[in-house]
């Protein structure tokens, strides 16, 4: 049997922004209304200069802070915790 696996997530306030060494960082959002949303830190440079760093959804519709969001974390490498449970692959009930 495959050993559980605890994660610690600490949680931001929406007044806190993503950091341009974040962008492709997986998050997740809390939003007071409708719960849980995942999202992915974008960071958007031209010239090699930040114009814009926001957390999106896989459909590129950004999650704004204060407005959708009130507070999000980083979420953890999610290959690295499939690695730990492998052996759980094609199993069937």
């Amino acid at each position: 049997m495959t050993e559980p696996v605890i994660e610690q997530l600490t949680f931001q306030p929406a007044s806190v922004k993503p950091t341009a060494d974040m962008d492709g960082v997986d998050v997740l959002v809390y939003n007071p209304c409708d719960g849980w949303h995942e999202g992915q830190v974008r960071v958007f440079e031209e010239d090699g200069e930040v114009y814009d760093i926001g957390i999106y959804t896989f459909m590129m519709h950004e999650l704004t802070p204060h407005t959708f969001y009130v507070a999000w974390a980083v979420l953890p490498d999610g290959l690295k915790l499939g690695e730990h449970f492998a052996a759980e692959k094609g199993w069937r009930p």
